[in-house]
């Protein structure tokens, strides 16, 4: 009886290690916007919702990219819940990656946009910044301003 409250204590701290493998770390996005332009922070997922604040071009959030809504990330603005159009923030980058499809791969103008050409496997593109579409799928800013969808590419070594 006396390794009771020990063995619950272990299951519990062992309960604590397995949910917070689970659960993915947030990301840090950056805001993108022309000079004078401003992002608005709003209080629900939709472009009709009540604006808390604003963010401007640099400005960072931290959302689980995973948890888009309606075409918005939900993040963090002061100490309240609030949402954000992922059209406007990406994650910064700077390195080559290959090609690798059984295909030619379909460019896009933009995040899941209209087709803008193709590229054939095995070519190195070099990835600029990571976007995500509405639908939550993450995208590839290549130079060239042209985009591929992140599940045709690897990181050259």
């Amino acid at each position: 009886m006396k390794y009771n409250g020990k063995i619950r204590a272990l299951f519990a701290a062992f309960l604590l290690a397995a949910l917070c493998a689970v659960s993915a770390p947030a990301e840090k996005l950056t805001c993108i916007v022309a000079d004078g332009q401003y992002v608005n922070v709003r209080n629900r997922a939709s472009s009709s919702a009540a604006t808390w604040g604003i963010l401007h071009t640099g400005d960072l959030i931290e959302t689980d990219p995973r948890d888009i809504t309606n075409g918005f990330f939900k993040t963090t603005f002061g100490d309240r819940i609030a949402y954000v159009s992922v059209r406007y923030f990406e994650i910064p980058a700077n390195h080559p990656h290959c090609v690798e499809a059984n295909g030619r791969v379909r460019l896009r103008m933009s995040p899941a946009g209209e087709s803008a050409g193709f590229i054939s496997p095995g070519k190195t593109v070099h990835v600029q910044g990571w976007r995500y579409a509405a639908d939550g799928s993450k995208w590839a800013r290549c130079a060239g301003g042209r985009y591929i969808a992140a599940q045709y590419l690897r990181p050259v070594n």
